[in-house]
């Protein structure tokens, strides 16, 4: 299938695709010159927190990348408050993902797996902790496909949340750090 096709079969694709180029152009021409180091501080510290948190909290599970909110997160509240509302988010990202892939999400791509001849991975009940906890420290493949991907198989909740959070929570550090470490630099 080529694209000319493909944006004919799905228009409302290629209206969100050129929505979302015009939003990013307009918003690369309206900041230009603006990209310095204090303005971005400067733009971080006016985030309101409550928008902020509904944003940390809601845009990994649609597939926002989840490193550029923990930058802005050690931006905004700092290593101790940025690391906590890490934590929080990657408990209430790991609930959420769960919940959503065990609903019908989960029978729709099993049903969809299964006409092409395959089926969701069975992973052995003595491979689940080191398997859940390895495959959440890959770093590569986008955080929010890593969360509905390891749901979707027969892992239960506990193993899920517990062996998966922390080595995300974890791998937190460096970029909640390196945000809250913008805000204590000072150049000579």
């Amino acid at each position: 299938m080529n694209l000319p096709e493909n944006l004919r079969r799905h228009p409302w694709k290629s209206a969100l695709a050129l929505s979302v180029l015009v939003a990013a152009t307009w918003f690369a021409y309206a900041h230009r010159g603006e990209l310095t180091r204090e303005a971005i501080m400067a733009h971080g510290k006016a985030l309101p927190a409550g928008g902020f948190i509904a944003a940390f909290l809601v845009l990994p599970l649609l597939g926002f990348p989840v490193s550029i909110l923990l930058v802005l997160a050690g931006i905004r509240f700092g290593l101790g408050g940025g690391m906590a509302m890490a934590a929080g988010g990657m408990l209430f990202h790991h609930f959420a993902a769960f919940r959503l892939a065990h609903g019908g999400f989960r029978q729709r791509v099993s049903g969809h797996l299964q006409r092409a001849g395959y089926s969701i991975p069975a992973i052995k009940a003595g491979h689940r902790v080191w398997f859940t906890a390895l495959f959440a420290a890959i770093h590569g493949p986008p955080y929010a496909a890593k969360l509905y991907l390891l749901a979707l198989t027969d892992i239960p909740f506990r193993i899920y949340l517990w062996a998966g959070a922390p080595v995300y929570i974890l791998f937190c550090l460096i970029p909640v750090g390196a945000g809250s470490a913008v805000m204590g630099f000072e150049a000579i």
